[in-house]
């Protein structure tokens, strides 16, 4: 499992079993698909790559890091449901090349995923 960090190095998200969860409450935010990431839009937020999360216009939206501390858990029904509902939404699943900036995006990871 992996931990999404926000440019203060604040745990915002966690990666696990293919769903993005939000760190404090556990519920699903999004979904992750090879390296391209979904939230409740119908097409590709962004791409892990790096060790970051990267928005489709290039901008830092995250940091993301393995959780020395994880222990494996089965997801919820509840958010197997919701991550099907972010899946079944999905129209465009492809993305073009990201180059990447050095900088960080404006908005926030949770704010990109909505």
């Amino acid at each position: 499992m992996y931990i999404v960090l926000d440019q203060q190095n604040n745990p915002i998200a966690l990666l696990e079993n293919m769903m993005i969860l939000d760190y404090n409450d556990k519920s699903v935010i999004g979904i992750i698909i090879g390296d391209c990431f979904f939230g409740k839009k119908n097409h590709v937020i962004g791409k892990i790559f790096n060790d970051h999360a990267y928005l489709v216009t290039g901008e830092i939206i995250g940091s993301v890091t393995r959780n020395q501390n994880y222990v494996s858990t089965a997801p919820t029904k509840e958010q197997v449901a919701a991550a099907w509902d972010i899946l079944a939404g999905i129209s465009k699943h492809t993305s073009d090349w990201i180059t990447e900036k050095n900088k960080w995006a404006s908005i926030s990871f949770k704010e990109s995923l909505s």
